[in-house]
């Protein structure tokens, strides 16, 4: 990843109310506003890399409706 995207992606991360990413090699949430993690039981290592690619950068969502249909994409 570059400097430009990495600065990108903690922009959008700071205008955005959670980050859909990775801890601790498991897909989690993280919600900035209550600075809580929930961590699925869903691996990294199981989706296609493509996808790790994607999580390992983290996600920037903005509503709860998107953060369920970014899990149900994820982690089903």
């Amino acid at each position: 990843m570059n400097k430009q995207t990495s600065a990108l992606l903690a922009l959008l991360f700071c205008l955005t109310p959670f980050l859909l990413t990775v801890k601790d090699g498991y897909v989690a949430l993280y919600d900035r506003e209550t600075a809580h993690w929930e961590i699925t039981d869903t691996p990294l290592s199981s989706l296609p890399p493509d996808d790790q690619a994607l999580l390992t950068q983290g996600i920037p969502l903005e509503t709860r409706p998107a953060v369920t249909e970014a899990m149900e994409d994820f982690c089903s």
